[in-house]
């Protein structure tokens, strides 16, 4: 039995079909319930249908994909973000921990984040992730951007501004916040160097990442002190490219 039931946006009708194409080959388990070429025609849709996964376009004439998602005020599909390159959303994305793909769409890729959005729907995770990304939206670049954080059982969700730095440990990553708290991802730490790295954080060694708005001191033996008084090191060969860094960003 198909168990999901999916909703193709898009205004390339070629991508439209090469993705109808692609899940009807490589992912038995999704349904192709319809297709729309804009926002207002996937909204129409999506109240009619009741698909429970939208593989989504971000960028068509007439509305932006993202724009879709306030016309939502709860969500109860799953997204799957197509997108070409840009950096901002991305970030944005990225922070929200939703999936995307890349334009032209690899298979591998599509296999993989259609398994990874059953296992959303079947857990009903999704909800939270997208009110976070609405709000990521709109605070692209800046640090009130909200970071979802995986853990081992649910998922957390932090201001960036509030994360002081990120700490590799085994295959898993510490999370040290201003409340003093830290949360354990399952995630390892490129991950997070990844989601961060625009938000004004440096990779300052194999196993930590900072947020230089939090750096209060740099003690030339090659150590930063941060807001909470914790001492991070920075590697030797970090250490000219953190002062150029630190110092492009005063």
């Amino acid at each position: 039995m198909k168990s999901i039931k999916a909703l193709i946006v898009d205004d390339e009708p070629k991508l439209r079909t090469v993705l109808r194409m692609k899940l009807a080959q490589y992912c038995p388990e999704v349904e192709v319930l319809g297709e729309a070429e804009n926002i207002t025609d996937a909204h129409l849709a999506i109240n009619q249908l009741q698909p429970n996964l939208i593989l989504l376009d971000i960028t068509m004439p007439g509305g932006s994909g993202l724009e879709l998602l306030d016309k939502f005020e709860k969500f109860s599909f799953d997204i799957i973000f197509v997108t070409g390159y840009n950096d901002y959303v991305l970030d944005a994305l990225r922070a929200s921990a939703v999936d995307y793909l890349l334009k032209p769409v690899d298979t591998q890729e599509l296999i993989t984040a259609i398994q990874k959005a059953a296992k959303r729907i079947n857990e009903r995770e999704k909800i939270t992730l997208y009110e976070t990304l609405k709000h990521n939206v709109a605070h692209i670049g800046d640090q009130q951007t909200r970071v979802s954080i995986p853990g081992m059982n649910a998922y957390d969700f932090v201001k960036i501004a509030d994360i002081i730095w990120c700490e590799g440990w085994q295959k898993y990553t510490k999370i040290h916040l201003t409340d003093g708290s830290c949360i354990t991802s399952s995630y390892n730490i490129g991950v997070f160097r990844e989601m961060l790295t625009s938000y004004a954080f440096f990779n300052c060694h194999k196993s930590y990442l900072i947020n230089t708005t939090h750096i209060v001191r740099y003690l030339k033996e090659g150590f930063v002190v941060m807001s909470n008084n914790a001492t991070i090191p920075v590697a030797r060969r970090k250490r000219e490219e953190f002062l150029q860094f630190f110092l492009s960003k005063t």
